[in-house]
């Protein structure tokens, strides 16, 4: 009888062991929720030592935690206007492989270059297409199996009072910033038109220096960086549940 009750105790225990071990098994493969921040310089984390630590999509992975899987797709110099060099349209492939949950997009800043600012670049020269060009792409990532949850955001601010602006620097930037307000009435309508998500990044950084890289006034430091990080993940909580 005790050799029995032996071989019970060894059963339950072995079989204990077994479901803990199944549960740990699900619980470490479960699938992540997948992130695709898009988006140009300021989305790759340019003027930073370490963007692998400091961009926002990293400061985004490290405030989301475990669960998700925050990939960064921002490409310098990109373009939302299909006509732009370099343009998001040719970035396509590899975003739609990843077949994100989420994505956000936050493009604009280059489409403001052209007719005379940022060198020999063209891009304000079609600003009337720019509208057009964002519903083809929401439409794009719409398509996915994923059927993603949409992000579009207002571009971060040009910031003016940045110190060390030389004066070539605040000439071609005052240019630019009112272009770059007339492109987020457009995302705003992009977005109502198309039920997608805006995040406006632009007027809660607007007239903040201390957030963004001396001389330059438009890339954000590690500061700007995080509040963009911030921004973004008080905008994630109106998700509604996943799979």
């Amino acid at each position: 009888m005790t050799q029995i009750k032996k071989h019970i105790t060894l059963l339950i225990f072995f079989t204990t062991s077994l479901i803990v071990l199944f549960a740990i098994a699900s619980f470490s493969t479960k699938e992540k929720i997948k992130v695709a921040c898009v988006g140009d310089s300021i989305t790759y984390g340019a003027r930073l030592d370490d963007r692998d630590k400091d961009s926002y999509p990293a400061q985004l992975q490290a405030l989301l935690g475990e669960g998700y899987s925050v990939e960064n797709f921002g490409v310098g110099s990109l373009t939302l206007i299909r006509k732009g060099i370099p343009t998001v349209w040719n970035e396509l492939p590899k975003i739609k492989e990843a077949n994100p949950d989420i994505i956000i997009i936050s493009l604009g800043t280059n489409d403001t270059c052209g007719m005379g600012t940022c060198g020999d670049r063209k891009c304000w020269e079609y600003k009337d297409e720019f509208g057009s060009d964002y519903r083809d792409l929401i439409d794009e990532f719409s398509a996915l199996p994923s059927n993603p949850q949409i992000f579009i955001a207002a571009p971060t601010p040009m910031v003016l009072e940045t110190p060390g602006l030389n004066s070539e620097r605040i000439d071609g930037l005052t240019v630019r910033k009112p272009r770059l307000q007339e492109l987020i009435g457009m995302i705003k309508k992009v977005a109502t038109e198309k039920n997608v998500h805006f995040i406006d990044l632009n007027g809660p950084l607007d007239h903040r220096p201390e957030l963004f890289t001396e001389s330059d006034g438009v890339h954000p430091n590690t500061d700007g960086y995080k509040a963009i990080a911030e921004l973004i993940i008080n905008s994630l909580t109106i998700l509604k549940p996943f799979k």
